[in-house]
């Protein structure tokens, strides 16, 4: 069986996860130097960046899943059918 192959939405979803890394490391460092923006931006901003990266996580392990699963069922050279 042959794996679906996204390279867009992997490369889209990698970008999206890697910046909103960047985003906590930038504000706990900047609230680490002590600037006052980023003290009062962190308790927004550290658990919004925390959820989009779950939330991306649990996108790509969810639907990845259930395009493994449709293809093992169905196949990848049937053609869909119709209701």
């Amino acid at each position: 069986m042959e794996k679906p192959t996204y390279r867009s939405s992997k490369r889209f979803m990698s970008i999206s996860h890697a910046f909103a890394w960047l985003v906590i490391f930038v504000v706990v460092a900047a609230a680490s130097a002590g600037s006052a923006g980023a003290l009062a931006l962190a308790p927004t901003v550290v658990p919004l960046m925390a959820g989009m990266i779950l939330a991306l996580l649990g996108i790509h392990r969810g639907l990845g899943s259930v395009d493994m699963h449709t293809i093992a069922r169905y196949g990848r050279d049937q053609p869909a059918k119709e209701s």
